[in-house]
Protein backbone atom coordinates (compact mmCIF):
# COMPACT_ATOMS: atom_id res chain seq x y z
CA UNK A 1 0.00 0.00 0.00
CA UNK A 2 0.98 3.41 -0.73
CA UNK A 3 0.29 6.76 0.74
CA UNK A 4 0.37 10.11 0.85
CA UNK A 5 2.90 11.22 3.52
CA UNK A 6 3.31 14.22 5.91
CA UNK A 7 5.48 16.41 3.39
CA UNK A 8 7.86 17.82 6.11
CA UNK A 9 9.68 14.94 6.79
CA UNK A 10 13.15 13.91 5.06
CA UNK A 11 11.91 11.22 2.14
CA UNK A 12 14.13 8.88 0.19
CA UNK A 13 12.03 10.34 -3.15
CA UNK A 14 13.78 13.77 -2.12
CA UNK A 15 17.30 12.23 -4.11
CA UNK A 16 14.91 11.38 -7.08
CA UNK A 17 13.34 14.76 -7.37
CA UNK A 18 15.60 17.56 -6.48
CA UNK A 19 19.03 16.87 -7.99
CA UNK A 20 20.54 19.45 -5.87
CA UNK A 21 19.76 17.64 -2.84
CA UNK A 22 21.00 13.71 -4.64
CA UNK A 23 24.22 15.61 -5.12
CA UNK A 24 25.18 17.21 -1.70
CA UNK A 25 23.60 13.49 -0.30
CA UNK A 26 26.39 11.92 -2.93
CA UNK A 27 29.33 14.29 -1.91
CA UNK A 28 28.70 13.60 1.72
CA UNK A 29 28.87 9.77 1.51
CA UNK A 30 31.98 10.07 -0.64
CA UNK A 31 33.17 12.07 1.84
CA UNK A 32 32.40 10.84 5.26
CA UNK A 33 30.33 7.95 4.54
CA UNK A 34 27.51 9.47 6.37
CA UNK A 35 24.17 10.66 5.52
CA UNK A 36 20.71 9.93 3.54
CA UNK A 37 22.89 6.98 1.31
CA UNK A 38 23.81 5.04 4.13
CA UNK A 39 20.51 4.91 5.91
CA UNK A 40 17.73 2.21 5.31
CA UNK A 41 15.42 3.98 8.26
CA UNK A 42 12.22 1.45 7.34
CA UNK A 43 10.55 -0.61 10.61
CA UNK A 44 9.51 -4.32 9.70
CA UNK A 45 7.70 -6.74 11.76
CA UNK A 46 6.43 -10.49 11.92
CA UNK A 47 3.35 -11.17 13.04
CA UNK A 48 1.88 -14.64 13.35
CA UNK A 49 -1.99 -14.89 11.73
CA UNK A 50 -3.66 -14.77 14.83
CA UNK A 51 -2.58 -10.67 15.15
CA UNK A 52 -4.01 -10.45 11.71
CA UNK A 53 -7.24 -11.98 11.65
CA UNK A 54 -9.99 -13.09 13.65
CA UNK A 55 -10.00 -16.70 15.12
CA UNK A 56 -13.10 -17.89 12.81
CA UNK A 57 -11.29 -16.78 9.67
CA UNK A 58 -8.07 -18.52 11.04
CA UNK A 59 -9.62 -21.79 11.48
CA UNK A 60 -11.98 -21.29 8.08
CA UNK A 61 -8.34 -21.45 6.25
CA UNK A 62 -6.81 -24.02 8.15
CA UNK A 63 -9.68 -26.18 7.16
CA UNK A 64 -8.88 -26.14 3.45
CA UNK A 65 -5.50 -27.57 3.84
CA UNK A 66 -6.28 -30.88 4.08
CA UNK A 67 -7.92 -31.65 1.16
CA UNK A 68 -4.69 -29.54 -0.91
CA UNK A 69 -2.56 -31.99 -3.47
CA UNK A 70 0.81 -31.94 -4.66
CA UNK A 71 2.54 -31.43 -1.78
CA UNK A 72 4.93 -34.74 -0.33
CA UNK A 73 3.46 -35.87 3.56
CA UNK A 74 6.21 -34.40 5.68
CA UNK A 75 5.65 -30.94 3.28
CA UNK A 76 2.38 -30.64 3.81
CA UNK A 77 2.34 -31.77 7.15
CA UNK A 78 4.92 -28.86 8.13
CA UNK A 79 2.61 -26.60 6.28
CA UNK A 80 -0.75 -27.13 8.30
CA UNK A 81 1.44 -26.85 11.25
CA UNK A 82 2.03 -23.64 10.46
CA UNK A 83 -1.80 -22.30 11.19
CA UNK A 84 -2.11 -24.19 14.17
CA UNK A 85 -3.44 -20.93 16.22
CA UNK A 86 -0.80 -22.16 18.93
CA UNK A 87 2.02 -21.91 16.67
CA UNK A 88 3.52 -18.66 17.24
CA UNK A 89 5.41 -17.68 13.66
CA UNK A 90 6.15 -14.76 11.77
CA UNK A 91 3.70 -15.67 9.14
CA UNK A 92 2.95 -12.08 8.04
CA UNK A 93 5.76 -9.56 7.53
CA UNK A 94 4.80 -5.93 7.40
CA UNK A 95 7.44 -3.28 5.92
CA UNK A 96 6.71 0.24 6.40
CA UNK A 97 9.17 3.06 5.02
CA UNK A 98 9.21 6.56 3.67
CA UNK A 99 9.08 6.85 0.25
CA UNK A 100 7.39 5.13 -3.03
CA UNK A 101 8.39 1.39 -3.31
CA UNK A 102 5.75 0.40 -5.47
CA UNK A 103 5.99 -0.53 -9.40
CA UNK A 104 2.82 -0.11 -9.88
CA UNK A 105 2.02 3.38 -8.93
CA UNK A 106 3.22 6.43 -10.12
CA UNK A 107 2.97 9.60 -8.73
CA UNK A 108 1.56 12.67 -10.77
CA UNK A 109 4.69 14.56 -11.80
CA UNK A 110 5.74 18.43 -10.18
CA UNK A 111 2.98 17.97 -7.58
CA UNK A 112 4.95 18.56 -4.60
CA UNK A 113 4.22 15.16 -2.75
CA UNK A 114 5.33 12.87 -0.69
CA UNK A 115 4.64 9.49 -0.23
CA UNK A 116 5.08 5.98 2.19
CA UNK A 117 5.13 2.60 1.45
CA UNK A 118 3.58 -0.29 3.45
CA UNK A 119 4.33 -3.62 2.40
CA UNK A 120 2.83 -7.14 3.21
CA UNK A 121 5.22 -10.37 2.45
CA UNK A 122 3.20 -13.85 3.12
CA UNK A 123 6.15 -15.61 4.29
CA UNK A 124 4.34 -19.16 4.10
CA UNK A 125 2.71 -19.22 0.69
CA UNK A 126 1.08 -22.45 -0.27
CA UNK A 127 1.44 -21.11 -4.05
CA UNK A 128 3.99 -23.06 -5.81
CA UNK A 129 4.84 -22.79 -9.30
CA UNK A 130 8.07 -24.27 -11.78
CA UNK A 131 11.58 -23.38 -12.75
CA UNK A 132 12.72 -25.05 -15.62
CA UNK A 133 15.71 -24.74 -18.22
CA UNK A 134 14.57 -25.04 -21.95
CA UNK A 135 18.04 -25.34 -23.89
CA UNK A 136 21.15 -26.11 -23.76
CA UNK A 137 22.68 -22.52 -23.76
CA UNK A 138 24.12 -21.42 -20.65
CA UNK A 139 23.26 -17.63 -21.45
CA UNK A 140 19.45 -18.44 -22.30
CA UNK A 141 16.67 -17.73 -19.40
CA UNK A 142 15.20 -20.16 -17.86
CA UNK A 143 11.28 -20.28 -17.79
CA UNK A 144 9.91 -19.37 -14.49
CA UNK A 145 6.49 -19.56 -13.53
CA UNK A 146 5.55 -18.42 -9.82
CA UNK A 147 2.05 -19.82 -9.69
CA UNK A 148 0.61 -16.97 -7.89
CA UNK A 149 -2.43 -18.11 -6.55
CA UNK A 150 -3.23 -20.90 -8.90
CA UNK A 151 -5.70 -23.79 -7.88
CA UNK A 152 -6.94 -24.31 -4.33
CA UNK A 153 -3.21 -24.00 -2.65
CA UNK A 154 -3.42 -20.16 -4.26
CA UNK A 155 -6.95 -19.40 -2.94
CA UNK A 156 -5.66 -19.73 0.27
CA UNK A 157 -3.04 -17.23 0.14
CA UNK A 158 -5.51 -14.47 -1.46
CA UNK A 159 -7.83 -15.19 1.04
CA UNK A 160 -4.94 -14.99 3.91
CA UNK A 161 -3.48 -11.81 1.46
CA UNK A 162 -7.13 -9.77 1.44
CA UNK A 163 -7.10 -10.28 5.55
CA UNK A 164 -3.43 -9.35 5.89
CA UNK A 165 -4.17 -5.97 3.90
CA UNK A 166 -7.29 -5.21 5.94
CA UNK A 167 -4.75 -5.25 8.91
CA UNK A 168 -1.86 -3.09 6.99
CA UNK A 169 -5.20 -0.67 6.19
CA UNK A 170 -5.45 -0.50 10.33
CA UNK A 171 -1.69 -0.24 11.30
CA UNK A 172 -2.00 2.44 8.83
CA UNK A 173 -4.92 4.15 10.68
CA UNK A 174 -2.78 3.38 14.41
CA UNK A 175 -1.11 6.03 16.01
CA UNK A 176 1.57 7.78 16.04
CA UNK A 177 1.99 5.91 12.03
CA UNK A 178 -1.23 8.15 11.34
CA UNK A 179 0.36 11.28 12.33
CA UNK A 180 2.53 11.36 9.24
CA UNK A 181 0.00 9.50 6.93
CA UNK A 182 -2.90 11.92 5.48
CA UNK A 183 -4.29 9.36 3.37
CA UNK A 184 -3.84 5.87 0.89
CA UNK A 185 -3.07 6.67 -2.43
CA UNK A 186 -3.10 2.56 -3.33
CA UNK A 187 -5.19 1.03 -3.27
CA UNK A 188 -7.44 4.39 -3.78
CA UNK A 189 -9.62 4.54 -0.40
CA UNK A 190 -13.17 4.10 -0.94
CA UNK A 191 -14.76 1.06 -2.00
CA UNK A 192 -11.95 -1.36 -3.25
CA UNK A 193 -11.99 -5.01 -4.13
CA UNK A 194 -9.06 -6.00 -2.20
CA UNK A 195 -8.73 -9.58 -3.61
CA UNK A 196 -8.21 -8.11 -7.52
CA UNK A 197 -5.76 -5.76 -5.83
CA UNK A 198 -4.01 -8.05 -4.07
CA UNK A 199 -3.66 -10.84 -7.51
CA UNK A 200 -2.76 -7.90 -9.72
CA UNK A 201 0.05 -6.24 -7.69
CA UNK A 202 1.91 -9.04 -6.20
CA UNK A 203 5.29 -9.55 -6.55
CA UNK A 204 8.24 -11.51 -5.52
CA UNK A 205 9.87 -9.53 -2.75
CA UNK A 206 13.64 -10.64 -3.12
CA UNK A 207 14.51 -13.68 -0.92
CA UNK A 208 13.75 -16.12 -3.57
CA UNK A 209 14.27 -20.30 -2.25
CA UNK A 210 13.33 -23.97 -2.86
CA UNK A 211 14.02 -24.09 -6.72
CA UNK A 212 16.48 -27.06 -5.65
CA UNK A 213 14.55 -28.02 -2.91
CA UNK A 214 16.07 -30.63 0.00
CA UNK A 215 14.04 -33.83 -0.75
CA UNK A 216 13.96 -34.91 2.83
CA UNK A 217 12.43 -38.44 3.08
CA UNK A 218 10.66 -38.08 -0.59
CA UNK A 219 13.99 -38.57 -1.53
CA UNK A 220 14.11 -37.48 -5.75
CA UNK A 221 10.23 -36.77 -5.62
CA UNK A 222 10.59 -34.67 -3.36
CA UNK A 223 13.51 -32.52 -4.08
CA UNK A 224 16.76 -31.81 -6.11
CA UNK A 225 19.27 -32.20 -3.17
CA UNK A 226 19.73 -35.01 -1.22
CA UNK A 227 20.97 -34.46 3.40
CA UNK A 228 24.69 -33.78 1.65
CA UNK A 229 23.20 -31.01 -0.43
CA UNK A 230 24.59 -33.68 -3.57
CA UNK A 231 22.03 -33.66 -6.70
CA UNK A 232 20.50 -36.73 -7.09
CA UNK A 233 21.50 -38.92 -9.99
CA UNK A 234 24.16 -36.59 -10.94
CA UNK A 235 28.07 -36.94 -9.61
CA UNK A 236 30.14 -34.87 -8.33
CA UNK A 237 27.59 -31.57 -8.05
CA UNK A 238 26.13 -29.85 -5.45
CA UNK A 239 24.10 -27.47 -4.73
CA UNK A 240 24.72 -24.86 -1.76
CA UNK A 241 22.94 -21.85 -1.23
CA UNK A 242 19.22 -20.59 -0.25
CA UNK A 243 17.68 -22.79 -3.72
CA UNK A 244 18.25 -25.93 -1.19
CA UNK A 245 15.53 -24.66 1.52
CA UNK A 246 12.44 -26.37 1.34
CA UNK A 247 10.17 -23.77 2.50
CA UNK A 248 10.22 -20.19 3.17
CA UNK A 249 11.56 -19.04 6.68
CA UNK A 250 10.09 -16.43 9.16
CA UNK A 251 13.10 -14.23 8.48
CA UNK A 252 15.64 -12.63 5.78
CA UNK A 253 17.93 -15.19 4.06
CA UNK A 254 21.41 -13.60 5.18
CA UNK A 255 22.48 -15.23 8.60
CA UNK A 256 20.57 -19.01 7.14
CA UNK A 257 22.38 -18.86 4.11
CA UNK A 258 25.71 -17.92 5.52
CA UNK A 259 25.12 -21.22 7.61
CA UNK A 260 24.18 -23.06 4.69
CA UNK A 261 27.29 -22.26 3.56
CA UNK A 262 29.46 -23.49 6.34
CA UNK A 263 28.08 -26.48 6.58
CA UNK A 264 28.31 -27.13 2.74
CA UNK A 265 31.90 -26.52 3.00
CA UNK A 266 32.32 -28.45 5.79
CA UNK A 267 30.41 -31.80 3.95
CA UNK A 268 32.60 -31.28 0.46
CA UNK A 269 35.96 -31.62 3.28
CA UNK A 270 34.38 -34.72 4.69
CA UNK A 271 33.60 -36.35 1.37
CA UNK A 272 36.81 -35.79 0.07
CA UNK A 273 38.81 -37.87 2.96
CA UNK A 274 40.01 -34.62 4.08
CA UNK A 275 40.65 -33.37 7.88
CA UNK A 276 39.40 -30.17 8.63
CA UNK A 277 42.38 -29.68 11.14
CA UNK A 278 44.65 -30.47 8.57
CA UNK A 279 47.66 -27.79 8.77
CA UNK A 280 47.88 -26.66 5.40
CA UNK A 281 47.06 -23.79 4.13
CA UNK A 282 44.47 -24.78 1.95
CA UNK A 283 42.87 -25.48 5.06
CA UNK A 284 43.51 -23.20 7.19
CA UNK A 285 40.63 -20.41 6.21
CA UNK A 286 37.92 -23.20 6.80
CA UNK A 287 39.26 -24.32 10.45
CA UNK A 288 39.09 -20.52 10.89
CA UNK A 289 35.65 -20.19 10.03
CA UNK A 290 34.83 -23.11 11.93
CA UNK A 291 36.01 -22.20 15.00
CA UNK A 292 34.16 -18.78 14.86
Amino acid sequence: MVFEAEPSHPNPDDLKRDPATATAAKAEYDTSKTGPLTVLANSMVYLPFSHVMDLPAVESIASKIPSLSGFAPQEASIRGGRFDQKARLGQIEYIFDLGNWSPFFTPPRNEGKKYATLLQILQYPFSHGSIHIETKSPIDHPRIDPGYYAGPSGSIDVETMVHCAKFADKIAQTKPLADIIQRRVFPPEGDVDLKKWVVDTTITDWHPVGTCAMGGKGGINAGVVDERLRVYGTKGLRVVDASIMPLQISAHLQATVYAIAEKGATMIIEDAGLSIWAKTTASRSTCTARER
